[in-house]
């Protein structure tokens, strides 16, 4: 776990203050699971907040989920400040819960740059889950968690700190969860010196330093915490806040990989690629590509499909290089998408379906990626040719 994305952050900080569009976006962004661990308990919280306000798009999603069999009638606490309330909106009957699919949560990491060549592979700067503090997870009662920071408890700091961070059970006080993590920190604590390194190298409620950032992450990755590790080898192999060092970064990726973090064994599989910090393999990066995309992280399916179509590092297989283009794409990597409708517009490891294959280019175009829209465009120019000759 490392920075957030910057889009997630600015929704989150937006939907705070209870604006409704931001709270919707940041609801279908959990609902997705893009850039964002996914986590529908956390979507259901903002859509219904943004419901709550008139925003027509949220009302419309949580009566879809409740259709697809989604609890959307839990209770939801109302955000201090300013909002429009408006009639509670009718979400629709949960339909049951053996008519449809179950749900797999799979982390969505922010899509990197295009790579120029086979050899240039960009590492993340965010990490596979993207909430660093544990955003959606269970809080305890505020009142019992002050207690146990009366006492000097840091879990009980911890958990407070993420509170205040996240506006649960207490007003949203980013100052005041900076002044709790920093006291788990001085106090030894590895969350809490990963808490609070997250805060200064995100510049939430502090401001933002990357020496801060990574004097804490050093802290709580001496103690083995591994997202600090992973965090702590992305600053250190992007230079920031340290002088750049693939080989050191390599290291602390090695000791968050061995204990499963999949951000760093994706990590690490880039710089085994690409030879970086380490003598290039790429049957050991295709090997490390493999675990990482079994834990469903969008990069590394992406990675994987590449190779598995070029025969790099394994045998060539396309139809398994479609398959794992096709995942990554449904969980929203511009790049994937891009890549599978090329596929399927060359019926390379899949059937030919140009129909498809434009509306991956499209998705890819609304997902950012600038080729996108000029290829759906010549192909939709194209079969429409064909079809009326």
């Amino acid at each position: 776990m490392a920075r957030e994305p910057e889009i997630v952050t600015r929704y989150r900080t937006l939907a705070l203050e209870n604006d409704p569009v931001a709270q919707f976006k940041l609801g279908d962004l959990y609902r997705l699971g893009y850039q964002v661990k996914r986590d529908l308990d956390e979507a259901v919280v903002w859509l219904v907040r943004s419901a709550r306000q008139g925003n027509a798009e949220a009302m419309a999603l949580l009566k879809k989920m409740a259709a697809e069999g989604v609890d959307v009638r839990r209770r939801v606490d109302d955000l201090p400040g300013k909002r429009q309330p408006v009639e509670r909106p009718d979400y629709g009957t949960p339909a049951a819960a053996e008519a449809r699919p179950p749900v797999v949560a799979e982390p969505i990491p922010e899509p990197p740059p295009v790579p120029k060549g086979p050899k240039i592979i960009a590492l993340p700067e965010i990490e596979v889950e993207t909430d660093p503090l544990r955003i959606g997870e269970s809080m305890d009662d505020p009142a019992l968690l002050r207690a146990g920071v009366d006492k000097g408890d840091p879990a009980c700091m911890v958990a407070l700190g993420n509170a205040y961070r996240e506006g649960k059970g207490v007003a949203p006080d980013l100052a005041e969860a900076v002044r709790l993590y920093t006291l788990a920190a001085k106090a030894n604590d590895a969350r809490g010196q990963f808490s609070l390194g997250v805060m200064y190298d995100l510049g939430l409620g502090v401001a933002q330093s990357n020496a801060h950032a990574l004097k804490w992450y050093r802290e709580a990755a001496k103690q083995g915490d591994p997202q600090a590790q992973f965090n702590l080898g992305n600053m250190i192999q992007q230079g920031r806040g340290v002088e750049s060092s693939a080989e050191v970064a390599a290291k602390w990726f090695k000791q968050a990989a061995e204990q499963g973090d999949a951000g760093a064994i994706f990590a690490l599989g880039a710089l085994y690629e690409a030879g970086s910090g380490v003598e290039r393999d790429e049957t050991q990066a295709v090997e490390l590509y493999r675990q990482a995309a079994d834990q469903g992280l969008a990069l590394a399916l992406h990675n994987l499909s590449n190779m598995l179509r070029q025969g790099r590092g394994t045998d060539a297989d396309p139809t398994e290089a479609a398959m794992m283009c096709r995942r990554a794409a449904e969980q929203g990597l511009a790049e994937a998408q891009y890549n599978y409708a090329a596929m399927l517009a060359l019926g390379l490891g899949v059937d030919k379906d140009e129909e498809a294959a434009i509306r991956w280019f499209r998705r890819a175009a609304k997902s950012g990626d600038p080729r996108a829209e000029t290829q759906a465009a010549a192909l939709e120019k194209r079969h429409a040719a064909e079809t009326v000759s």
